[in-house]
Formats: C-alpha cells, sequence, structure tokens
C-alpha cells in the first residue's frame, strides 16, 4: 500500500482541526440555551489530544480545554459568558490558520502541476 501523499496527510489534519470547530462551534451555540455537558467535556478532551500549535491569541489551547472541561462539569471559575469569548477567539484563530494553510497548500499543488 502506497502511504499518502504528505500534502494529502496535512490536509486529512485539516478536516480534523475543522471537525473540532464544528464541535466548538456547536457548544459556543448552545451556551445560551440547552448544553449538552458530555459533548463539551469530549470536545474539551480533543483540544489537547490533536496537539495545537500555540498562537499568539490567548487563551492557550491547553487551558482552553481545562476550563471548558470545569465548566462543564460545573466546576469554572469564569462565567459561561467568559467562556464564551474564549472559544470564540478559539475558533476565529484557528480557522484563519487552516485557512491560510489550505491556501498554501492549494497554490503548492498548483505549481506542482504546471511545471
Amino acid at each position: 500500500m502506497v502511504p499518502p501523499a504528505p500534502l494529502d496527510s496535512l490536509q486529512a489534519r485539516y478536516r480534523e482541526l475543522l471537525a473540532l470547530c464544528d464541535a466548538v462551534e456547536a457548544i459556543v451555540d448552545s451556551i445560551a440555551g440547552r448544553m449538552d455537558r458530555a459533548h463539551c467535556i469530549a470536545t474539551a478532551t480533543q483540544i489537547p489530544a490533536l496537539h495545537l500549535v500555540e498562537t499568539v491569541e490567548k487563551p492557550s489551547h491547553k487551558h482552553l480545554a481545562a476550563t471548558l472541561q470545569g465548566a462543564a462539569s460545573g466546576r469554572s471559575k469564569f462565567a459561561w459568558e467568559a467562556i464564551d469569548s474564549m472559544l470564540r477567539v478559539f475558533l476565529d484563530g484557528l480557522r484563519r490558520h487552516v485557512a491560510a494553510d489550505q491556501a498554501t497548500i492549494e497554490a503548492m499543488r498548483r505549481s506542482k502541476t504546471s511545471h
């Protein structure tokens, strides 16, 4: 079996990251209403498991995961409004990172096929 090309592996990784974004967005959308606490805990567990790159924007992914897990378990020192803001910053930064990298990958693919 032929291993996947490096760019294909990166694209698969970005699909995982975007799936995480969708899960976090579902949490954000449910903060004002009925929240699925089990979904929060499962998503919080995924955040550090994906070994995300730290960005300039805070909170760090490890801190965010711990905060989300604590909130879902009823043990957070933060109000849900603050957690909502943290999640939105995380989503914005991660989606911009993925979009920029995907654009770079696409440019690399185009330049590779034009030669």
